[in-house]
């Protein structure tokens, strides 16, 4: 969320919303088997959450450079995905 809105710093704010936004995403049936964080397997739908947060303190801070109007939209240029070509030999 820092990098994808340019912050110019990191506040206490913005560290505070990415330790809420983590808490936040931990559901129900991950508070039952005991853990701490979200699984391992919801890692990129946790991450944008706590992205969005970040981005959107860094924003209510005024470290933002980056205030595009869609958040979301930013966010998601901003992600990188896993897209490797398939390798077919000669």
């Amino acid at each position: 969320g820092a990098l994808a809105v340019q912050a110019r710093e990191v506040t206490d704010a913005m560290v505070s919303a990415a330790s809420a936004a983590l808490a936040q995403a931990i559901n129900d049936a991950e508070l039952q088997q005991g853990l701490l964080y979200p699984a391992v397997a919801r890692l990129r739908e946790v991450s944008v959450d706590v992205a969005r947060a970040v981005a959107q303190q860094a924003r209510d801070d005024g470290v933002a450079a980056d205030m595009r109007s869609d958040l979301d939209e930013l966010l998601d240029t901003a992600t990188w995905s896993p897209r490797y070509p398939t390798y077919v030999p000669n």
